[in-house]
């Protein structure tokens, strides 16, 4: 049951709203009522919603959580939940038409088997690719659009992915693939590519790799450059 939720116009049309796109991938809304996948995922999702500070997910007056029928980076998130309480689950044939639904009306591709950080969020994820990474229970993420995170092969042929122990930020098309430490505040640049780089802290990088540029960032910065409560 939510203590700590608003929604946008009101609740009746964001259910309605979400029943409607479930019916176009062949989804009935009342059996993930049924069997607490709804719940479950609006539990974490009130969670992770009043944790973000933008006016589109949490309400500034009252930090209560926005649940809007229309605000499409939001629904990125609900989808990617709801499909990841399925997997939980062990209803992968759900969390396969979620995660489907979600990359066909939101553009962002979101996998359910990777375990996101409570404190996950984005501002127009159009474009976007979180893949296979791994990220600790401090970890935090935001992204916006055309972003990927994902793996790399080595020398090998053996798959490497991110380990995100830290805050990372991702301005638009910014790529995070294969062996890389993520600690402390990261922030990744516009169009930057970071390919192999290994261990990143406290720092604010552009350019592509190899040829990349590394600029530390100031303490106060670090403690003050948050997304996040």
């Amino acid at each position: 049951m939510l203590v700590n939720s608003e929604f946008l116009p009101s609740e009746k049309e964001f259910f309605e709203f979400l029943k409607v796109r479930f019916s176009t991938v062949g989804l009935d809304f009342e059996e993930f009522y049924e069997i607490g996948i709804i719940e479950r995922s609006l539990q974490i999702l009130e969670k992770r919603f009043s944790l973000i500070r933008t006016k589109y997910f949490t309400n500034s007056i009252n930090s209560k959580a926005r649940f809007s029928a229309t605000h499409y980076s939001g629904h990125a998130l609900i989808l990617y939940q709801i499909a990841r309480e399925c997997f939980l689950d062990g209803r992968v044939d759900l969390a396969e038409r979620v995660y489907f639904l979600n990359i066909s009306t939101t553009s962002a591709d979101l996998h359910y088997e990777i375990d996101l950080p409570l404190r996950t969020g984005c501002d127009h994820p159009f474009g976007t690719v979180i893949g296979r990474a791994e990220f600790s229970s401090k970890a935090t993420l935001f992204f916006n659009q055309q972003c990927t995170i994902g793996g790399n092969f080595d020398t090998f042929g053996e798959p490497k992915y991110p380990k995100i122990d830290g805050s990372l930020f991702l301005h638009p098309k910014a790529s995070l693939v294969g062996e890389n430490f993520i600690s402390g505040l990261v922030i990744l640049g516009n169009s930057s590519y970071v390919k192999d780089f290994g261990e990143l802290k406290d720092c604010l990088v552009f350019g592509e790799s190899p040829n990349l540029i590394v600029k530390t960032l100031s303490e106060q910065i670090v403690l003050n450059h948050s997304f996040f409560n």
